[in-house]
C-alpha cells in the first residue's frame, strides 16, 4: 500500500476544515472528506485510483468520519451503506469494507465535497441535507444517499443550486 510523504499529505475535513478549502482537486477534497491521506493509505488522483480503492475496500474509520461530518447515527449511516450495524460494530478500525460499500461511501464523499463547495460550509450543507426539499417531493436529501441514482440527483440538485437554478 503506497503511503503519502508528508508534504503531500492531505488532512482530515473532521480535523482541519481550513485546509479543506485550499484544495483544489475534486480528488483531493474526497480524500480529505473520507479522513485524510493518512486513513486512506493510497492517494486518489483519478477516476482509475477510485476503482482501485473500490476493488481493495475503504477501512472501517471512514464510516464513522462520514457519519459524523453529516451529523447522522452509525445506525442510519448503515442503511446508507447497506451494511447491518452489527455488522460494522464486529469490525476493528482498519477492517476493510465490501466493493459496493466502498462504492457507495466514495459517492457520499463525492456529494459532501460538492455540497460544501456550493454552500461554502460544512454547517450550512448538512443542514441542508436535512431539510425537506421541494424538488424532492419533500424529502430530505440524506434519505437520497442510500443509491447510486440517489446521490446522482443529490449531485444535479447541488449543481442547480450553484448556477442559481430554482430547486
Amino acid at each position: 500500500m503506497k503511503t503519502y510523504k508528508t508534504e503531500n499529505t492531505i488532512h482530515s475535513l473532521a480535523n482541519e476544515p481550513e485546509q479543506f478549502y485550499n484544495l483544489n482537486s475534486k480528488y483531493d477534497k474526497m480524500v480529505s472528506v473520507l479522513g485524510g491521506s493518512l486513513n486512506l493509505g493510497q492517494p486518489i488522483n483519478n477516476e482509475l485510483d477510485l476503482i482501485d480503492i473500490s476493488r481493495k475496500g475503504l477501512p472501517k474509520s471512514v464510516i464513522v468520519t462520514l457519519s459524523g461530518l453529516l451529523g447522522i447515527s452509525m445506525e442510519k449511516m448503515s442503511d446508507l451503506i447497506h451494511i447491518s450495524h452489527r455488522t460494522i460494530q464486529r469490525k476493528k478500525s482498519d477492517d476493510l469494507l465490501n466493493v459496493y460499500s466502498t462504492e457507495q461511501i466514495l459517492e457520499i464523499a463525492e456529494v459532501i465535497s460538492k455540497g460544501i463547495e456550493v454552500f461554502n460550509s460544512l454547517e450550512v450543507f448538512t443542514k441542508w441535507l436535512h431539510q425537506d426539499i421541494r424538488y424532492l417531493n419533500f424529502q430530505k436529501p440524506l434519505n437520497y444517499l442510500d443509491t447510486s441514482f440517489g446521490t446522482k440527483m443529490v449531485l444535479d440538485i447541488l449543481g442547480r443550486i450553484e448556477h442559481g437554478v430554482y430547486s
